[in-house]
């Protein structure tokens, strides 16, 4: 079903365009993929720099997984691209490597995308064609609209990043406050996702991709890592989206710092709890008991003390 496929918590809210007869393999000139209308390209990534006649388009390149209605196709890298002629035409546009979706399209079949809420580069593309037993429903929801957000639930917005940039921006340059209180009081859900994302931006810069612990991350060639952005005191009870308030860390040992199965003290040294210790299994936490953590490029956003006081006192010791 598609709407299974659409409400998995990995992927933020969809959007859609119908599809003209020139967003298909129909059209002249075999064009590459689909045209995205200006209300849209809020939704993709800020194309930046300014075209000429030596230099007609700006790209940015993210990667596709391509579904027609339920059926995965692939994962292609594609571009996206704000494209001139002459200076007298304009078009930005999803192009290259779609073929496998553009040739099962035809005019008025519907493109449901949706953005990964981890990897921003990474979209994923849903061709509902009108053959299908779920156009009609879909048509349903989208009413006479060619293109828009396909749920009052709207996804994040070149906007709600910049907002979240400046908010996080202030938060970091002025005294630490460990747990927010309000916030989802007075921000907009955009704004709140997007925080989260740039807090793991951030974290993942100052970190530079490896995790703090063991120094390593696995890594897709030419793709995402199992890097993550641990918050130190969570966000399920209100842990600040502050680089002071992460660490760094692999996808194994931030689910075991989650778990409390070890934590940092005071001399900023990793300590396994005693209960901890005792099981085999973890004998590789336990061999980088005393181990000095690998500390954020930039001293003023290192890890805040009280923040992993706080992480020691209240997960940690629960398995002493």
């Amino acid at each position: 079903m598609i709407s299974e496929l659409l409400a998995n918590p990995e992927w933020d809210s969809p959007f859609f365009k119908v599809l003209a007869n020139n967003d298909t393999g129909a059209a002249a000139g075999h064009q590459g993929g689909a045209v995205i209308p200006k209300l849209l390209q809020q939704y993709f990534p800020s194309l930046t720099g300014i075209t000429n006649a030596a230099n007609p388009t700006i790209d940015y390149r993210i990667f596709a997984d391509l579904y027609a209605e339920n059926k995965f196709l692939g994962t292609v890298s594609t571009r996206y691209q704000f494209q001139t002629w002459r200076g007298t035409r304009s078009e930005t546009r999803l192009t290259e490597n779609l073929g496998a979706l553009r040739d099962l399209a035809s005019g008025e079949d519907i493109l449901l995308i949706q953005r990964n809420m981890v990897s921003l580069d990474h979209y994923r593309l849903i061709l509902v064609r009108k053959n299908c037993d779920e156009y009609q429903k879909v048509r349903l929801m989208i009413g006479s609209s060619r293109w828009g957000a396909f749920n009052p639930t709207l996804p994040m917005t070149q906007s709600d990043f910049a907002a979240a940039t400046k908010i996080e921006t202030t938060n970091e340059t002025g005294p630490f406050n460990m747990f927010e209180l309000n916030s989802k009081k007075i921000e907009t859900r955009g704004v709140r996702i997007a925080r989260s994302v740039v807090f793991r931006e951030t974290v993942k810069r100052l970190y530079s991709n490896s995790c703090s612990v063991c120094g390593t991350s696995l890594t897709v060639p030419d793709g995402p890592s199992d890097f993550e952005a641990a918050h130190i005191v969570p966000r399920s009870v209100n842990g600040a989206d502050d680089a002071r308030n992460g660490l760094g860390l692999c996808r194994r040992h931030h689910w075991a710092f989650d778990k409390g199965l070890f934590g940092v003290d005071k001399y900023r040294k990793i300590r396994v709890p005693n209960r901890v210790r005792t099981i085999n299994a973890n004998s590789e936490l336990v061999a980088m008991d005393g181990n000095k953590i690998t500390e954020s490029s930039a001293a003023n956003l290192k890890a805040d003390c009280d923040a992993l006081a706080w992480h020691m006192k209240n997960l940690v010791a629960n398995f002493e």
